[in-house]
C-alpha cells in the first residue's frame, strides 16, 4: 500500500502541475482571427482532455484500491465476528467448569472432612485395642495388608465397627475419583484458557488490521475526492472552452442574430446563375434570427392577407394586447439620455414606414412592449432596437400614426417581446408561419419578399457590401463539396491537431494552419472514406423546423450527414464567408 501511495502522490503531483500549465498556457482571447481563436481553443481542449484521460485512469485505480480495501475490511469483519463468537462461547464454558471445579472442590473438602472424622475413630478404636495387649500398634497400621484384615481384627475382637470400615472405604474411593475429576477439569480449564488467550490475541490483531485498512480506506477516499475535484474543474474549464468555440461558429454562421430589416428594405434577392457546372449553393431559411416572437416580413405578408395588427401580435406571440395606466411618460436611452416616450417610439427604425399599416402598428406594440420590459437605459443597436434620432424629429406620417394609434398598448404577459426579420417560415412559439398551403411556397415571409427568406449566403456579414474574401458567387464546385465531405470524415475520425486545421482553406482571411484541400482529402483516405465526386445530395426536414440530415450520392456510395454536424463542419471549413446561417437549410445543386 505505501508504494502504491507513494506511485499515486508523485503522479497526482505532476498531473496537477500540468494541468495548471494547460490553463496558465495561451491566451486564446487575444487572438482576433476567429478561426484562430476557435483552433487554440481546440488545442486547449485537446490537452484538458487528455489530462482528464489519465485524472479518470488515476480515478479508476483508487476506485479499484477501494474495492480491495472494502472487501479486507468486510472479510476481517467477519473474522472477527466469528473470533468474538467463540471468545464468548470459551468464555462460558470456561465459567461452566470454573463452576463445576468449585463443586468437586466443594465435594472434595466435604467428603476429606468426613474422612478425616471416621479416620480418627478408627484410630481411636485402634489405640483401644492395642492398650488391651492384643497386638502392636505398628502391626495394626503397617502390618496389615488390606482393610479386610483390620476389618478381622475389629471382629475378632467385637470391638471393631464393621460399618465404620465400610464407611471409610467409601470416602476414600470418592476422594480419588473426586481427585481425578478435579485434574481433568482443570486440565480442561487450562487448555480453554490457552485458548482463550490464542482468541484474544488474534481479535486484537484482527482488530488491528481492520484499523490499518480503515486509514488506507479514509486516505483513499481523500484522494478519490481530490481526483474528482480536479475532473470537474477539467470538466468546467472544457465546457467554457466548448462555449467559446460555439460563439465563434455562431459568429460565423450568424446564429442568435437579430437583423431586423431597418427603415430601409434589403434588396430582392435571386441566386445568381453558377459560373461552372456542377455547382452546390447552400441556401439558409432566414437569417440573423433567435426564431422568438414576430418575424417582421410574416407581419407585412398577414397585414397584406387583410389581418389586424391585434390578429398578426396573437399568432406570433400567442398573446393579446393590453392598455397600460400609467405609462411612463419618458425612457432613458443608452448615449442619448432621458426621452420622452412616444418620440423614443418615433425614432424606432425597425421596419420600412411604408408598409401596410397593420404591420406598422404591429412592430410599434412589438417595439413598446420590449422598451417596457428593457432594462434601461436601453440601447440603440439591433443588440435591443435601432432607434434614429432624425427618424424621430421628422416621423414619417404613417409611423407616427401606427405609434400614435397604439398609444399606452403593450403585449399582455407574453413568453418574449423579441422581434426579428425573417425566420425561414418557422417560429418557436407558433411553427410554421405559412397561408395555408405547405411550406415553403406559402410562408408568409416568402409572399412578403423577403430576400433573407431563401439565401445562400457568401459575405462576412448581411450587408452585401460586406466583405466576400474574393469570391464571386456563392457557388461551391464540386472540389469545393467533396471537401467540405473530406472535412466532415477528419471532424469525425481524426484527432485534436487534425481538427484544428479545419478552416477555410483560404488562410488570407483567416490565418492559422488550414489542410490544403489535396492534404484534406489525403487524410480522409487515411480513414478510409476518401471522397471524389457527388452525383446527387437531398435534405430532410423535420416538423419542429430544423434540417435533421443531408444525404449525398458519391464515390463511395450513398452517405447521410446529420444536420447539425453538416452545418459545424460548413461553418468551419466552407471557403471564404460561404456559410449556414440558420438550422433550416436546404442545398442546391446545379449539373
Amino acid at each position: 500500500m505505501g508504494k502504491y501511495f507513494f506511485i499515486f502522490l508523485v503522479t497526482l503531483l505532476l498531473i496537477s502541475q500540468s494541468f495548471k500549465i494547460i490553463l496558465a498556457g495561451e491566451d486564446c482571447e487575444k487572438i482576433s482571427d476567429l478561426d484562430n481563436r476557435l483552433s487554440c481553443y481546440e488545442k486547449q481542449k485537446a490537452e484538458l482532455n487528455n489530462s482528464k484521460s489519465e485524472f479518470t485512469k488515476k480515478l479508476n485505480d483508487i476506485l479499484g484500491q477501494k474495492n480491495k480495501v472494502n472487501s479486507q475490511i468486510s472479510s476481517l469483519s467477519t473474522q472477527l465476528n466469528v473470533t468474538v463468537s467463540q471468545i464468548n462461547e470459551i468464555d462460558k464454558t470456561l465459567k461452566d467448569i470454573s463452576k463445576e471445579i468449585e463443586e468437586i472442590e466443594k465435594n472434595l473438602n466435604f467428603r476429606k472432612d468426613s474422612l478425616s472424622t471416621k479416620v480418627n475413630v478408627k484410630n481411636s478404636i485402634l489405640k483401644s485395642y492395642y492398650s488391651m495387649g492384643n497386638t502392636n500398634s505398628v502391626e495394626v497400621i503397617l502390618g496389615s495388608s488390606s482393610i479386610s484384615d483390620l476389618t478381622l481384627g475389629f471382629q475378632a475382637t467385637e470391638k471393631m465397627n464393621s460399618q465404620m470400615l465400610d464407611t471409610i472405604k467409601i470416602l476414600s474411593s470418592e476422594i480419588t475419583d473426586f481427585e481425578k475429576d478435579k485434574v481433568e477439569s482443570e486440565k480442561a480449564k487450562k487448555e480453554l484458557e490457552d485458548s482463550y488467550q490464542k482468541f484474544l490475541s488474534l481479535k486484537n490483531n484482527l482488530n488491528s488490521q481492520k484499523s490499518s485498512y480503515s486509514k488506507v480506506l479514509g486516505d483513499l477516499t481523500n484522494k478519490q475526492e481530490d481526483v474528482e475535484d480536479k475532473l470537474d474543474n477539467i470538466n468546467e474549464s472544457i465546457k467554457k472552452l466548448s462555449e467559446k468555440q460555439q460563439a465563434i461558429i455562431r459568429a460565423k454562421s450568424s446564429e442568435g442574430e437579430t437583423g431586423s430589416i431597418g427603415e430601409y428594405e434589403q434588396p430582392d434577392y435571386s441566386l445568381p446563375t453558377p459560373p461552372f457546372k456542377p455547382a452546390f449553393a447552400l441556401m439558409s431559411y432566414g437569417a440573423f434570427t433567435h426564431y422568438n416572437g414576430m418575424s417582421q416580413y410574416g407581419a407585412k405578408g398577414r397585414a397584406e392577407a387583410g389581418q389586424s395588427y391585434k390578429d398578426i401580435l396573437k399568432f406570433y406571440y400567442q398573446v393579446g394586447v393590453k392598455d397600460v395606466s400609467g405609462f411612463p411618460s419618458t425612457i432613458s436611452v443608452k448615449g442619448v439620455g432621458t426621452l420622452d416616450y412616444q418620440k423614443y417610439l418615433y425614432g424606432i427604425a425597425e421596419m420600412p414606414s411604408d408598409w401596410p399599416i397593420e404591420a406598422l402598428k404591429a412592430q410599434a406594440i412589438a417595439a413598446r412592449s420590449y422598451a417596457y420590459k428593457a432594462s434601461k437605459p436601453i440601447c440603440i443597436t439591433e443588440s435591443c432596437q435601432v432607434y434614429n434620432a432624425k427618424k424621430a424629429t421628422n416621423v414619417p406620417a404613417k409611423w407616427k400614426q401606427a405609434v400614435d394609434e397604439t398609444k399606452g398598448q403593450v403585449l399582455d404577459n407574453p413568453k418574449t417581446s423579441q422581434y426579428s426579420s425573417t425566420t425561414g417560415g418557422y417560429s418557436n412559439i407558433t411553427g410554421w408561419d405559412i397561408k395555408g398551403g405547405a411550406w415553403p411556397g406559402s410562408a408568409y415571409e416568402k409572399i412578403a419578399g423577403s430576400p433573407w427568406f431563401y439565401k445562400a449566403w457568401y459575405t462576412q456579414g448581411y450587408s452585401t457590401s460586406s466583405s466576400t474574401c474574393g469570391r464571386n458567387t456563392p457557388w461551391l464546385s464540386e472540389k469545393e463539396m467533396v471537401d467540405l465531405l473530406n472535412a466532415w470524415v477528419v471532424w469525425r475520425k481524426g484527432s485534436s491537431s487534425d481538427k484544428e486545421r479545419i478552416s477555410p482553406s483560404m488562410n488570407n482571411c483567416f490565418g492559422g494552419n488550414p489542410f490544403s484541400t489535396d492534404a484534406m482529402a489525403e487524410k480522409a483516405e487515411g480513414f478510409g472514406e476518401k471522397y471524389t465526386s457527388i452525383s446527387s445530395v437531398d435534405s430532410s426536414i423535420s416538423n419542429n423546423g430544423q434540417t435533421t440530415s443531408v444525404t449525398f450520392n458519391t464515390n463511395k456510395g450513398k452517405i447521410t450527414i446529420e444536420g447539425s454536424v453538416f452545418k459545424t463542419v460548413v461553418n468551419l471549413r466552407a471557403p471564404g464567408y460561404v456559410s449556414l446561417k440558420s438550422r433550416l437549410f436546404d442545398i442546391e445543386m446545379k449539373n
